[in-house]
């Protein structure tokens, strides 16, 4: 019953519309988690990531398959006007360089490409070229997430001082461990906007400008809308972005600001439609589809009465569904149980409500706009 109210209070704050919209947000793709098998036993024994946390067990960098396998479950199911469930895909731009990290002696940060990480991860299948596939049919959409899901500084921090658990994972080209240390509000170094100092926040005034600048490169369009890592921003970041002509702004119903004074994230809960004074515009997800976190739950009902509850409230269905659940290369049954929950979902939500439009979230904020 908590859950149940929860629901209908975050609907029933922010913009009403009409028609009844599902678009759905998908985070991390392009960038790396757990490089494989044998780096995520040998990390398991080292003690640096908990088998029995999911992203640790089945989270890593997606492949070809991974792409054709979401797609053939997307291409199956249409809207009224014809459109295809379509992925927003929120793309992390880039991934450390370790070999020019470590030849530095870890004193600068090097990335490289994401497109480039696939090369070296699947030297014989054409993922980049999948992925541009699937854009080109409307499978799948994407947005920028940020250059790097990382804490940059404070990883390279880490490892200068010489700490013995990232330099491990460093060993095996991985950076998504536990964080035991007291002064960082998170347990983990994944919150890429997170900054403790003035220089830490031109670091990342930069990271946001080129790495918008290499996804319009890429892609050959701006992002008009993005998601923080974690779910960690503040003004200042928004005013970044809105420099760079991004106006809409993913998030989970609570943000977790960081108060760079007090150096504590506050939350602060968010509404769909609703603008802040740079004129950007929060959207909210009020649906969650995350089959990998918790086997136990009936995602599917679960999905379907949160968007009972948001048409109920004339509001968009926003799903957030992270990209774990579609990744094959720690587990191929865990993508293979998302993928038929995913099917079964689309199938149910179709059956409901015939007439409901699918978008992209870029679509979401033009929509708005248009009153």
């Amino acid at each position: 019953m908590k859950q149940l109210l929860k629901k209908h209070l975050i609907n029933s704050r922010g913009k009403t519309i009409k028609d009844k919209i599902v678009v759905i947000e998908s985070d991390d793709w392009g960038s790396i988690r757990i490089p494989d098998k044998a780096a995520q036993s040998q990390l398991a024994q080292e003690g640096l990531i908990r088998m029995k946390e999911p992203f640790d067990a089945y989270d890593c960098l997606e492949s070809a398959e991974d792409y054709r396998a979401l797609y053939a479950v997307l291409s199956q199911f249409k809207d009224k006007g014809g459109q295809h469930p379509v992925f927003t895909a929120n793309m992390v731009m880039g991934n450390p360089d370790f070999e020019k990290i470590k030849a530095n002696n870890f004193q600068a940060f090097y990335w490289e490409p994401f497109y480039t990480t696939y090369e070296a991860y699947y030297p014989r299948q054409t993922t980049f070229e999948t992925l541009k596939e699937g854009i080109s049919k409307g499978y799948i959409f994407p947005q920028f997430h940020a250059r790097e899901h990382l804490n940059t500084l404070q990883w390279l921090q880490r490892l200068k001082s010489g700490d013995t658990r990232f330099l491990k994972a460093f060993a095996v080209k991985c950076f998504a461990i536990d964080d035991t240390k007291t002064t960082n509000q998170r347990a983990n170094l994944m919150a890429s906007y997170d900054y403790q100092s003035a220089d830490e926040l031109t670091f990342i005034e930069s990271s946001i400008a080129q790495g918008l600048a290499f996804f319009k490169e890429t892609f050959g369009f701006d992002s008009a809308t993005t998601i923080a890592p974690c779910y960690v921003w503040n003004d200042k970041i928004e005013q970044v972005f809105n420099k760079h002509q991004v106006q809409g702004m993913q998030s989970s119903y609570v943000q977790q600001y960081n108060d760079n004074a007090t150096k504590i994230h506050k939350r602060i809960w968010r509404k769909s439609g609703a603008t802040n004074g740079l004129g950007q515009r929060y959207w909210v997800r009020n649906v969650l589809f995350e089959p990998s976190l918790d086997t136990r739950v009936n995602w599917i009902e679960k999905a379907l009465e949160s968007i009972a509850i948001a048409f109920l409230w004339n509001k968009p269905a926003i799903i957030g569904t992270h990209r774990i659940n579609y990744v094959a290369g720690l587990s191929e049954p865990n993508r293979a149980n998302a993928l038929n929950q995913l099917q079964q979902l689309l199938e149910a939500v179709l059956k409901k409500w015939p007439n409901v439009i699918f978008m992209n979230s870029a679509e979401l904020n033009e929509y708005y706009k248009r009153g």
